[in-house]
């Protein structure tokens, strides 16, 4: 794949958004739990979820140096299972910073399977190998529990409490360097 095109992984590709994922992202996106911890609420509808889908495409398309917003496939169904991004932080004013956020957001039913840590590990790969950056960040509302457990199981140090980024929202704050990446032990899930 080229830079922006994604990436692979054992069990999931990583891949642009489409207009055909509407159902997909709406299972996705219109669930309360998994919606939770995104500061934001679900999704009413399917026309609304076309239309928040078009824009993050807009948006995805809009940046630059192989970031973005791209569907969670699982290799061996097909089916899109969530959502992995490597994209720039805003700041508490909502600008765009110069820092770097990887996240992972999966559909409740794969919740438990690892794919979050596989998808992880893979954006990793890919903001180190593929696009070259030095720091990778991560910032998860302090009560989600699970997305904490899956950034530290990435090797991702936290950082203390912040409310620098997203409007002044309380968030954890976790983050990895190359040479700390590269350090680690290999893992089955690297990028394929």
């Amino acid at each position: 794949m080229n830079k922006g095109d994604g990436f692979e992984t054992a069990r999931l590709i990583a891949r642009p958004w489409r207009s055909d994922d509407v159902e997909a992202a709406f299972a996705l996106y219109g669930d309360p739990e998994v919606v939770r911890y995104l500061g934001t609420e679900p999704i009413p509808s399917l026309t609304q979820m076309g239309l928040q889908l078009e824009a993050m495409m807009a948006r995805s398309g809009a940046a630059s140096r192989g970031l973005g917003v791209y569907a969670a496939e699982e290799r061996a169904t097909g089916e899109v299972v969530g959502t992995l991004l490597i994209k720039q932080l805003p700041d508490a004013e909502g600008a765009l910073t110069s820092d770097i956020e990887i996240g992972w957001h999966l559909k409740r039913s794969h919740w438990g399977q690892g794919l979050a840590t596989e998808g992880g590990r893979g954006l990793l790969d890919y903001g180190f190998h593929v696009l070259g950056l030095d720091l990778l960040h991560a910032v998860l509302e302090p009560e989600n529990l699970r997305s904490l457990a899956v950034a530290e199981r990435l090797g991702m140090q936290r950082r203390g409490q912040t409310k620098r980024f997203y409007r002044g929202l309380l968030v954890e704050w976790l983050s990895l360097d190359r040479e700390a990446f590269l350090a680690q032990p290999p893992s089955t899930s690297r990028m394929v």
